[in-house]
């Protein structure tokens, strides 16, 4: 038994600030991608713009699918600090392309390299984490704080869009609008990260727990594939709320900043609740009795949302949905470190890849669902009944074994 170390803060720091960007640069085009399509495909139908709304967003959590996998064996084989720094580099020039886009087709081209990207960075830092964290409580804890910087990024990037794309800007070159200028903020704090990865994180591999399966045996322990599927279906209610919200705010003639002020509302409440379940206030063998009540709430806060057309009673309903999908996301991946019989990067690539599944699958649905007349409202109806079988299905969760049996 090999002993592990615990992460440094410094190491820490740079994992959370990776992850931090990350989510900036995912959440920060939300709030402008309607306008982005319209001036891009010269079009003003909203048909052809919600599904193409809805389309972008998928491009963007689709290419995780097959490259978290990937980027997490590669990371057991060559170290978590390369693959990191590849990664956020990678992501910050592919977020740059992105804002000068000169038509739709390489915005697509630009969001599909850039979520690619960006999938070397969750799965990657969350399996230097499991690693080096041995004590049940901390690695808890440190899953948690990822979570938590992702959702912090997220607050600050639809935020500082929306609030962007309302002001009036003379940027000097008349063919590129003021929309952009976050996108290249946020490609040069891609870069500070990568830097900061690089001076902190070793360069070799803290021994990680390398294992090979027996001729015969499952590739996956008892309970895995229920969990894998639960983060599936999570993540496809979310993409489809994400979406949907944005083009629920498109319908309702709301604009840009109240559309950003719903976002913002959706992290800070999920960065309250994470900070409280993954505090020392709860014990880790407790969260998984989370799961099945998150589950539940969120398929009531998705299924009233059609119903809603005023701010305050929206931002009441997107307090009630982010406050259970910010639960159950960290806690499943928590879950899946825990019970794994395989080495960390490769567990938490196939579970990165499994939540951009779904969320793709949950973003193109939204999409084309918002696409047809009067079936607007049943993007958020079809998560909703999603949301209550994945209840019942969580009701029974595998129990892992000792983290001390792991090392």
């Amino acid at each position: 038994m090999q002993a592990r170390l615990p992460t440094s803060r410094w190491a820490l720091g740079a994992l959370l600030a990776s992850a931090f960007v990350v989510a900036l640069g995912y959440g920060i085009v939300l709030p402008v991608l309607p306008m982005m399509v319209e001036r891009l495909a010269g079009s003003t139908d909203p048909t052809f713009n919600a599904r193409q709304i809805g389309f972008l967003t998928a491009a963007y959590v689709a290419a995780p699918v097959g490259a978290a996998f990937l980027w997490g064996k590669w990371s057991d084989l060559i170290g978590r600090r390369p693959v990191l720094v590849v990664g956020l580099i990678g992501f910050a020039v592919t977020l740059a392309a992105s804002a000068l886009a000169p038509s739709l087709l390489v915005l697509y081209v630009g969001r599909i390299l850039n979520g690619g990207f960006a999938a070397a960075v969750g799965p990657t830092g969350l399996a230097f984490i499991a690693d080096t964290e041995g004590e049940d409580n901390r690695r808890t804890r440190a899953f948690g704080w990822m979570s938590m910087a992702s959702i912090a990024g997220f607050l600050v990037g639809p935020t500082l869009g929306g609030l962007v794309a309302e002001l009036k800007l003379d940027l000097g070159v008349a063919a590129v609008p003021p929309q952009t200028v976050p996108f290249i903020l946020a490609s040069g704090l891609a870069v500070a990260a990568a830097l900061g990865v690089c001076s902190v994180l070793p360069g070799k591999l803290p021994g990680p727990r390398v294992e090979a399966n027996k001729p015969g045996s499952s590739m996956f322990v008892s309970g895995e594939i229920r969990l894998l599927a639960l983060a599936a279906v999570a993540a496809a209610g979310l993409g489809a709320f994400e979406v949907g919200l944005t083009l629920r705010n498109v319908e309702l003639a709301m604009g840009p900043t109240a559309l950003g002020l719903m976002f913002a509302t959706c992290s800070v409440v999920m960065f309250a609740v994470q900070g409280l379940v993954f505090s020392p206030l709860v014990k880790p063998a407790a969260t998984r009795l989370l799961v099945a009540p998150a589950f539940l709430v969120m398929a009531i806060g998705l299924a009233v949302m059609p119903r809603l057309a005023g701010l305050t009673e929206m931002l009441f309903a997107v307090s009630v949905v982010s406050a259970s999908a910010g639960l159950i996301s960290p806690l499943l991946a928590y879950w899946v470190s825990r019970i794994s019989a395989r080495s960390q990067g490769l567990e938490l690539g196939v579970q990165s890849a499994a939540v951009s599944l779904g969320l793709s699958v949950g973003s193109a649905a939204a999409g084309l669902l918002f696409g047809f007349h009067r079936l607007q409202g049943a993007t958020f109806l079809v998560a909703a009944a999603a949301m209550g079988l994945a209840a019942v299905a969580s009701l029974k969760l595998p129990q892992p074994p000792p983290l001390e049996q792991q090392a």
